[in-house]
């Protein structure tokens, strides 16, 4: 018994010194250690008031689990935020965190151990850092641990509240902008409620948190604040592989190997392949893609096109925009009218996160459906982006509205044929004597240098 109260004694006395934390993010990485042991006994956690070591007891202790493994982190001097990743690490990952001078040594079973880890290098040394202010009604949503962890896991992002009035985001440059605009939305309905949400609405809101893993009884009281979450829980259900939730999910890498990897960079033409590779590669070379216009699809005539007058039929539009992917194209967009959106199902879920797809407005409004002129859309974004207009429809009510729309028209309108499941542009689309179809479809040198200028 003596000599285990010694064993005890020297165990809970061990020397260490506490962090020191600068005022400025870490932007740079630090080695990271893992020393894999074998143990079926767990140390004492707490604080010990004689050496400053700090850590965090995981709220469940599996007994099920009887192998455990051990790893340190290091991190540099002036890391900021350690005592919350510590907190993060011991909650959402249920492991045992101990820091000691500049490294956190963590404990717990390997799976679990190599998320925590991942989470940590992404706290320690993130991609990218962004500000987002938001209301304080707003920020009422990230004082809630459950819902933190919810919007992390969802936006693939680290979220930490830097004051009263911001949101200091950690994660790549495309996932902090995607949770930018959640957070906008977000904002947005937490201004539009201020009376008691009813009772239905309060429980499908209790059901949704059961859903999405967060503790309803910590939810704020403010009914705009739970009604924003109700909305937002429900665009989730509605358009869950949509809207502001990443198309798929980062595959877990083992720490050291999510160390090493270069940081992703994102790119304009990274989803093009998805739809070449349904009918074969790009029949132009792609260094040569350079100079060739956007094209500007008017979704709704290609449509009724290929259901032959009688019917929308949005494959129509996948043939369409496959024809201009396949010369090379990068910036292909159908405009079709948002009313429509629910003709195209799942392609036109895919055509749309893709970039291939965009809606012109509409709204209900008591009865009646207003729709805003979708051709006067197509020339506008002709114009804007000295695009070509793909339509059969010949626009003669605006040409002489101004001379911009007049040059697109004259110029710059391609109309096709489409039948047989096959959609084609003739080579001489203005004529024998007209330009042909490949100098329609590049930016002349001339366009290019007003461009610059």
């Amino acid at each position: 018994m003596e000599h285990l109260r010694r064993l005890f004694s020297a165990i809970k006395h061990g020397k260490s010194s506490p962090p020191q934390a600068d005022s400025q993010i870490a932007g740079r990485r630090r080695s990271v250690e893992a020393v894999p042991r074998t143990s079926s006994s767990s140390r004492p956690n707490g604080v010990n008031k004689n050496t400053g070591t700090k850590s965090a007891k995981p709220k469940v202790t599996d007994k099920t689990e009887s192998s455990e493994t051990e790893a340190c982190v290091s991190f540099p001097s002036s890391a900021e935020d350690m005592d919350l990743l510590i907190i993060r690490l011991a909650t959402f990952y249920n492991v045992t965190v101990n820091m000691m001078d500049e490294k956190i040594q963590l404990r717990g079973p390997a799976e679990r151990l190599q998320l925590a880890q991942n989470y940590a290098l992404k706290f320690i040394g993130p991609e990218s850092v962004s500000f987002i202010h938001a209301s304080p009604e707003c920020l009422q949503l990230f004082t809630v641990p459950s819902l933190i962890m919810h919007f992390e896991r969802t936006f693939d992002v680290i979220i930490c509240i830097r004051n009263p009035q911001a949101l200091l985001i950690k994660g790549s440059k495309s996932s902090n902008d995607n949770f930018d605009r959640v957070i906008r939305d977000l904002e947005t309905h937490c201004q539009q409620t201020s009376t008691a949400l009813s009772s239905f609405k309060e429980s499908n809101l209790k059901l949704l948190c059961q859903k999405f893993l967060v503790n309803f009884d910590e939810l704020p009281q403010s009914p705009s604040v739970r009604m924003a979450l109700l909305v937002h829980f429900s665009s989730l259900l509605d358009h869950k592989e949509e809207a502001h939730v990443p198309a798929r999910k980062p595959s877990v890498l083992p720490y050291l190997e999510a160390y090493r990897k270069a940081p992703s960079k994102p790119s304009p033409a990274c989803d093009t392949p998805k739809l070449s590779e349904m009918n074969g590669d790009a029949t132009e070379d792609r260094n040569l893609n350079f100079g060739l216009r956007s094209v500007v699809i008017d979704g709704s005539n290609v449509a009724f096109a290929h259901g032959k007058q009688k019917v929308f039929s949005p494959d129509g539009i996948r043939l369409a925009v496959e024809f201009f992917i396949k010369r090379g194209h990068t910036n292909v967009v159908a405009i079709v009218p948002r009313y429509r959106r629910g003709l195209g199902g799942a392609l036109f879920d895919r055509l749309e996160r893709e970039g291939y797809l965009g809606y012109s407005c509409s709204r209900t409004l008591g009865d009646e459906l207003q729709v805003a002129d979708d051709d006067r859309i197509i020339l506008q974004m002709a114009v804007e982006n000295n695009a070509v207009v793909v339509s059969n429809d010949q626009f003669r009510n605006y040409r002489d509205e101004n001379k911009d729309f007049k040059d697109v028209i004259d110029n710059r309108l391609l109309q096709y044929t489409l039948c047989l499941n096959t959609f084609l542009i003739p080579e001489d689309p203005h004529g024998r004597n007209g330009p042909s179809l490949s100098k329609l479809l590049r930016i002349s040198p001339d366009e290019c240098s007003i461009t610059i200028q």
